[in-house]
């Protein structure tokens, strides 16, 4: 998984092989193809792969994961209708100024470097640039038809900031150690098993009674093992997502089975939780109306969506791919 660039423009992959190609779904007479589903899900899939999950659930999350995607080229497919309509276009000085954001913002100081990380997700700078002029269109898109709806208020942010941060008694937050097994990118499916296997041994020593710190110091592959695995204290929004989830998940002294990251497993143990002082409404104004904003976009783009799939004709050909 590439930890580099945002997971929402990687949209496209290989295709995966001895996949027989059919018609999955048609929408308004234009076809989805099998194997279109199944190249888009492609980077999810293979991390599924990564995860050593045994047969049976493999198969039903396989498949979980090529219903969600093919309800996502589905709105795609309409939503490209909208797009003539509406002659949303994305310019190539646009689409180069986007790629030099995700650069800049990812610290990837030349092509080359960016080419590899593309490289690692399967892609080329001419896939990748097609999947960002895609994500770009579908953000005007959405800005024209759905933002111009809502403006979030004073009042609105007044009444987040005294829910989110006075009546819940501050930010919580957890102090926690980890030990890292390192899993290296481009890493085959043996090297992957054999980082699992040291992660859950290490997870069952601490467990045991073993002390996590020492463990940590002389098995973490991490930066932070010379200090015994310790992160410090850290609040949501810090950490990986996978990271996070599992980490405010535990109760404190208690040790996670490993966590895979982009970093490779991860055996964490919480030592601590508190909630911090809330913070002054100046300081977090912005972030609430961020926040404010994005979920009022979600809720009408889905009712958008939503109200485009009703108008429409759409014709699931592949069983297994209805929605559950």
């Amino acid at each position: 998984m590439i930890a580099l660039l945002p997971a929402l423009l990687f949209a496209v992959a290989p295709a995966q092989g001895g996949v027989l190609d059919r018609i999955a779904a048609v929408v308004d007479d234009s076809p989805i193809l099998l194997s279109e589903v199944e190249r888009r899900a492609g980077p999810e899939i293979r991390r599924l792969a990564a995860e050593g999950t045994d047969e049976p659930e493999m198969s039903r999350r396989r498949w979980e994961i090529l219903r969600t995607t093919l309800q996502m080229l589905i709105d795609e497919r309409l939503l490209a209708e909208q797009l003539k309509s509406a002659n949303v276009t994305v310019s190539d000085d646009d689409l180069d100024k986007a790629v030099a954001d995700v650069k800049r913002l990812n610290g990837i100081s030349d092509d080359q470097q960016f080419a590899q990380a593309l490289a690692h997700e399967g892609l080329t700078l001419e896939s990748y640039r097609a999947a960002l002029r895609r994500q770009l269109e579908k953000m005007k898109l959405i800005n024209l038809r759905v933002r111009s709806q809502f403006k979030v208020t004073d009042a609105e942010i007044q009444d987040e900031y005294q829910r989110e941060y006075i009546a819940s008694g501050g930010e919580e937050e957890v102090r926690a150690r980890h030990i890292l097994v390192a899993v290296k990118k481009g890493a085959g499916n043996a090297e992957r098993e054999q980082a699992l296997d040291r992660a859950q041994a290490l997870s069952q020593r601490a467990r045991a009674g073993e002390d996590f710190a020492e463990l940590a110091r002389k098995y973490s592959e991490g930066p932070s093992a010379q200090d015994g695995g310790d992160l410090g204290w850290f609040k949501r929004g810090v950490m990986v997502p996978e990271f996070e989830r599992a980490a405010f998940a535990l109760p404190e002294g208690a040790v996670s089975d490993p966590v895979l990251t982009q970093f490779g497993y991860h055996v964490i143990e919480v030592t601590g939780r508190r909630r911090a002082a809330p913070p002054p409404l100046d300081k977090v104004k912005e972030q609430i109306r961020q926040k404010l904003t994005q979920q009022e976009t979600e809720r009408l783009t889905a009712d958008y969506l939503k109200g485009l799939r009703k108008d429409a004709s759409i014709q699931i050909d592949v069983p297994e791919l209805k929605p559950r």
